[in-house]
C-alpha cells in the first residue's frame, strides 16, 4: 500500500490534497541501484554542486533529469529546463532545509528529510481540473512540479511555490512523532467536511480553519495550520487578526498553539524561531532575484 499526499492548485488557491491508495510500485524499476555511478568527470556542474548541497549535506537525493521510474508516466511531464534547476533547489534548500539546520541542526535535517526529491518542470494536470503541484510518497519521496514557472523575483510566487515543500514535511514530522489529533480536532469538531472544496476561504477563516483545505479532516488541517505559518508569519498574523469572527480567530490561535506546543516537546524546535528565519530566507532570496 503506498500512501501519497498531493497539493494541488485550486483556483488561485494552494490546497493540499491527499489520497491512499494501492499500488504495484512501477515508479520504482525493481533492483535499481541507488549507487552513484557516475564518474565525477561525467557529471555536469550543477550535478556536482547538488551531490554537495543535497546529498553529502542533507543525505537526500536529487532527481531532475528523465527518469521514468520517479513520474507518473501516464502523466504529460517533463524534466526542469537545466537553467531552472538549481533557482529552485536554491529555494528549496534555503527556506526549508537550511533554515530548519538552523533552528534545530544539520542532523535533525538528515534524520527527518525524505531520502529523494523530484523536480518536474511541467504542469502536472488532473483531470477534474485541478493541478498539482506536489506530492509526497511515504515519506520517503518528495516531488516538486512547475519548477520551470517558478519567478524568483515575485515573492507570491516563492511562497506558493516552498508553501507546498512545506506542508509535506509537516506530514512526514507527524509520521515520527504523532500530535495529539483528537484533541487537536475538537476546537473545530463539527466543522470538517469532505467536499471542502465546495466552500470558501472566508467561511473557513469563521469557523477556525486556516483555508478551506483544512477542514478536509485533522491531519490536513494540523500541516496547514503549520504551513501556513512557515510561509510568512507576518502574513499570517496579519491574517488571523483581520478575520471578523471572534470565535473563529480565537479557534485558529488555540490550533496554533498546539503547533507551537508539539515542536517544541518533539523536536525541541522553537517553531515561532522557525517562522522568522523562512520569513526572513523568502525576503532574502527574492531581494537577491531583484538586485
Amino acid at each position: 500500500m503506498k500512501s501519497t499526499k498531493y497539493l494541488a492548485y485550486f483556483g488561485g488557491t494552494v490546497l493540499a490534497i491527499g489520497a491512499l491508495f494501492a499500488s504495484c510500485e512501477k515508479d520504482d524499476k525493481l533492483g535499481e541501484s541507488v549507487l552513484n555511478v557516475t564518474p565525477d568527470e561525467n557529471k555536469s556542474d550543477i550535478d556536482r554542486w547538488v551531490d554537495k548541497e543535497f546529498r553529502d549535506l542533507y543525505n537526500i537525493r536529487v532527481f531532475h533529469k528523465w527518469n521514468p521510474y520517479k513520474v507518473d508516466i501516464e502523466r504529460y511531464l517533463t524534466p526542469p529546463a537545466e537553467e531552472n534547476v538549481r533557482p529552485a533547489l536554491d529555494v528549496v534548500k534555503g527556506i526549508w532545509l537550511d533554515a530548519y539546520a538552523t533552528v534545530a541542526d544539520t542532523l535533525f535535517v538528515k534524520e527527518t528529510a525524505p531520502r529523494e526529491l523530484v523536480l518536474t518542470g511541467s504542469r502536472n494536470m488532473n483531470t477534474n481540473g485541478t493541478n498539482t503541484l506536489g506530492l509526497a510518497e511515504q515519506g520517503y519521496r518528495i516531488s516538486l512540479f512547475e519548477v520551470d514557472a517558478l519567478q524568483l523575483k515575485s515573492e507570491a510566487a516563492v511562497k506558493n511555490f516552498i508553501h507546498t515543500i512545506q506542508h509535506e514535511y509537516v506530514h512526514i514530522l507527524n509520521q515520527r512523532v504523532h500530535f495529539d489529533e483528537q484533541n487537536y480536532m475538537a476546537i473545530t469538531s463539527n466543522a470538517y467536511r469532505a467536499d471542502w472544496q465546495n466552500a470558501s476561504d472566508a467561511e473557513a477563516w469563521s469557523l477556525g480553519f486556516i483555508s478551506n483545505y483544512a477542514r478536509s479532516n485533522g491531519k490536513e488541517d494540523f500541516a496547514e495550520q503549520a504551513s501556513w505559518m512557515l510561509r510568512d508569519i507576518v502574513e499570517y498574523n496579519n491574517k488571523v487578526n483581520a478575520i471578523s469572527s471572534v470565535t473563529g480567530k480565537e479557534k485558529i490561535r488555540k490550533k496554533e498553539a498546539m503547533v507551537v506546543s508539539y515542536y517544541d516537546k518533539a523536536f525541541g524546535i522553537d517553531f515561532y524561531e522557525l517562522c522568522k528565519e523562512t520569513r526572513q530566507r523568502t525576503l532574502d532570496i527574492v531581494e537577491a532575484a531583484n538586485n
